[in-house]
């Protein structure tokens, strides 16, 4: 995580990169700190142990693609 030209950025070895709250995009309490200059970042820092986590995890799976047939309408 780090700070530039007023914004603040989260970067891959962060947690917030797998939390729900985050990715849904929920008021983190820490990044709305740092967003309203409440508190101050100076260099980077990694946000391992925080404890407004909460875990997203992705369930993906794969849908098979049947063979259909195309009907085209000729006019």
């Amino acid at each position: 995580m780090y700070y530039d030209k007023g914004k603040v950025y989260v970067e891959k070895d962060d947690q917030c990169i797998s939390c729900k709250n985050f990715t849904k995009g929920v008021a983190c309490p820490l990044l709305q700190a740092l967003g309203l200059g409440v508190v101050v970042l100076d260099g980077v820092m990694n946000v391992t142990n925080c404890g407004f986590y909460e875990e997203y995890k992705r369930h993906l799976k794969i849908v098979p693609i049947e063979k259909k047939t195309i009907k085209i309408d000729k006019e």
